[in-house]
């Protein structure tokens, strides 16, 4: 198992790597709340939630097999193929994972990824990522499975990148080694008079399909706005509920681990059912948690795109 050093408050200031980020989008923070269930158990849950301003009401039973899954056993039977492996399907239960962020300097970032075991102080390494900035002003994230050489991954070591693929931050396409695309993530472009929370929109293979090449210098973004995203599934955030009476957004989140506001916070569902949900913990912190169809490699390329700092949108 691996433990995360434990850092000083007296630190904070030194290593916030949200902070500034926060204060510029002030006015569109989400405020995370309890999730409205009459049960702690995540199998049988009323769940209703408002997917690009419509609201889906459904209830959800599933019958409780996860004692059947040992997310646990997986992991260390096999790391690698558990990264590129979505969570089982009878798993219905998230996977419990942390985000821990650090500054390098005045301008390097890295993270890395860690599966919650048991307890808060039972944690396992999964990935580590580096923020890596491209001749031009484009960035992107460079992915590696070696917990100590967060800063020395380079594209050549890399396992995979998460490239951004426009000058204000918006769109970004997962690579893997091969440099094949898996995932593409597409942020709405900013409405001046609007302080609305941005809108999310993933781009990923059907888990139980099998995936079409693209063509050449095509991306995933390109076929998708073509309409000819036909093999890939759309996956959208939950819209965040306003409430008159604070005049902030609300996000209610299961399980309650998302424990600050901020303008990262986020959950996106897929048929009706939350698939993924990420915030803030404290101030270099963040849960992650996620289930089928997504994969860890996903998850954590989703979370990264979150960490960028654009201005609004």
């Amino acid at each position: 198992m691996s433990h995360p050093e434990p850092k000083s408050t007296a630190d904070k200031t030194h290593d916030d790597v949200d902070e500034d980020d926060e204060q510029l989008h002030i006015l569109y923070q989400i405020v995370p709340t309890m999730y409205n269930t009459t049960t702690q158990e995540p199998h049988k849950k009323d769940v209703k939630s408002t997917v690009e301003s419509t609201t889906i009401t459904t209830t959800q039973v599933i019958e409780p097999t996860d004692i059947n899954v040992d997310i646990e056993y997986l992991l260390k039977k096999d790391p690698i193929k558990y990264i590129y492996t979505p969570s089982p399907k009878d798993y219905s239960g998230f996977v419990h994972c942390t985000v821990h962020c650090h500054k390098e300097g005045l301008l390097s970032k890295t993270f890395a990824l860690y599966f919650n075991g048991r307890n808060d102080n039972d944690q396992t390494f999964l990935l580590t990522a580096r923020k890596h900035i491209k001749l031009g002003g484009h960035s992107e994230y460079l992915i590696g499975n070696d917990e100590k050489s967060a800063k020395d991954i380079t594209n050549e070591n890399a396992i995979a990148r998460l490239k951004c693929m426009n000058i204000i931050d918006t769109e970004y396409i997962l690579y893997d080694q091969t440099n094949q695309q898996s995932l593409a993530i597409v942020y709405n472009t900013y409405i001046i008079g609007t302080n609305e929370p941005r809108k999310i929109t993933v781009l990923m293979h059907d888990a139980e399909t099998t995936s079409q090449p693209l063509k050449e210098n095509e991306t995933i973004i390109n076929e998708w706005r073509a309409g000819r995203a036909n093999n890939w599934t759309e996956i959208k955030n939950v819209a965040p509920i306003y409430d008159n009476e604070s005049k902030k957004y609300n996000l209610p989140y299961i399980e309650n681990r998302v424990q600050q506001t901020s303008h990262k916070n986020f959950q996106l569902a897929h048929q009706g059912n939350v698939i993924m949900q990420f915030g803030r913990i404290d101030y270099k912190t963040y849960a992650l948690d996620y289930r089928y169809p997504l994969t860890a490699m996903q998850a954590f390329a989703i979370a990264l795109s979150a960490f960028h700092n654009r201005f609004r949108n």
